[in-house]
């Protein structure tokens, strides 16, 4: 019985063994600084494609507004705070912290305990999102907190709660369409990148109701 040999190919050499090794060498470099260059493409595309949704969160704070079509004598007093996104990404707020003279409150409730309790009056015009958690704010745009523009008629809670605000501050955590989060505060400094948002141990929401 005959039996099919088999003949395996083998690459074949130069003759020159040390030209061999040094080709062998060179053959494994390349394939290294491709997987390199490959790695260090991959990685560059994700840090364009996150630059490409980058967020960047203005926290704003408004005490006066000029009525529409009116001039600066008009000038009205205001209390408002609101989010502006100036980035090119969406933001995803997690949450807010809001201060009177230090301490954080959960609600409007305990901030105008806080401030103007003995001051009369009611809350009549005073607009409140209610729910700021998971909010999204896109490119460009703008999410009003809270607002209460000045009454026509005398309201000592409001004169009270607008002579306040200069003891009042907040800060935000917010995310990118990629989790990539971000805590920001009321003053000059820039966002600053944190691996979550992880909530402080009083979170506010622009709301009446106990939390």
């Amino acid at each position: 019985m005959e039996h099919e040999s088999h003949h395996h190919h083998h690459p074949h050499g130069t003759g020159l063994r040390w030209l061999d090794i040094s080709l062998g060498v060179a053959a494994g470099i390349v394939s290294l600084v491709s997987l390199w260059l490959g790695l260090h493409s991959a990685h560059s595309m994700e840090k364009l494609v996150a630059a490409n949704s980058y967020p960047y969160l203005d926290l704003g704070r408004s005490t006066h507004i000029i009525p529409k079509d009116g001039a600066q004598s008009e000038l009205r007093r205001k209390i408002e705070y609101e989010f502006l996104n100036g980035g090119i990404g969406p933001a995803r707020i997690e949450w807010v912290e809001f201060t009177y003279k230090g301490k954080p409150v959960h609600n409007l409730k305990e901030l105008i305990g806080a401030c103007c309790s003995t001051a009369e009056g009611k809350g009549n015009g005073f607009h409140a999102r209610g729910n700021v958690q998971n909010s999204l704010v896109r490119p460009g745009g703008s999410l009003v907190m809270m607002s209460w523009s000045e009454p026509a008629t005398p309201n000592p809670l409001f004169d009270a709660l607008h002579r306040s605000m200069d003891d009042m501050d907040f800060s935000a955590c917010y995310c990118s369409v990629f989790d990539e989060c971000y805590i920001r505060k009321n003053d000059a400094s820039k966002p600053q990148p944190v691996e979550q948002c992880t909530p402080p141990a009083v979170p506010f929401q622009p709301s009446f109701q106990q939390n």
